[in-house]
């Protein structure tokens, strides 16, 4: 393997796959929307979502998200009763979340194999792994969003696993999370492809 090489074709995938992104991300993101709203409402029985949208804020797009409380929450000693007229919005900057998938495409484009069959096999993978990696990231970060706000109001000490998730994946966590993904893929390619050449010359 050639480290220059590898290189190369990573910067090309990363060029490629950006502009795809640039150019599609937007209207990808607009039909993953009801998903991303379901499963916000299921993680996260305390708040129901209401509207959520991709919008133009200045020169960002963002996803803006609207809930209210569906049950009653405790922040620290506050007690926030449920209450149909409460609203809560916060929006996001979209590109964030395709962050981890665009690394991880252009991990599988870029990383050599060893054989032809591996290529297939990467694609059948990327899929499901593209889908976890969305999974494990909008919605979390979103509602950890909702969370924020109730914390920097009545608890600006205090902490919850859904806080320190999204924190994670703020500070870099995206980034582990794709290469992590395309080592996984990569690897059981790999091994799918070895074997399978094992029992054709057997």
């Amino acid at each position: 393997m050639n480290p220059d090489r590898v290189a190369l074709r990573f910067i090309a995938a990363l060029c490629v796959i950006g502009a795809f992104v640039l150019w599609q991300g937007e209207a990808l993101m607009q039909r993953l929307l009801p998903s991303i709203a379901l499963t916000i409402d299921l993680i996260d029985r305390h708040h129901s979502v209401l509207s959520l949208g991709i919008t133009q804020t200045g020169a960002d797009t963002v996803i803006r998200l609207e809930a209210g409380i569906r049950q009653l929450i405790l922040t620290g000693t506050h007690v926030t009763h449920a209450d149909p007229r409460a609203r809560a919005v916060i929006t996001t900057p979209l590109a964030t979340f395709w962050l981890a998938p665009t690394l991880f495409v252009a991990l599988l484009a870029a990383w050599p194999a060893q054989r032809t069959a591996e290529w297939p096999l990467r694609a059948l993978g990327a899929l499901p792994a593209l889908a976890l990696l969305l999974a494990l990231d909008a919605p979390f970060v979103l509602d950890a969003l909702l969370w924020a706000l109730h914390r920097d109001a009545h608890d600006p000490g205090g902490s919850s696993t859904i806080l320190v998730w999204s924190a994670f994946l703020t500070a870099g966590g995206r980034f582990l999370l794709g290469a992590a993904a395309a080592a996984a893929v990569i690897a059981a390619s790999d091994v799918i492809a070895d074997r399978w050449r094992a029992v054709a010359v057997h």
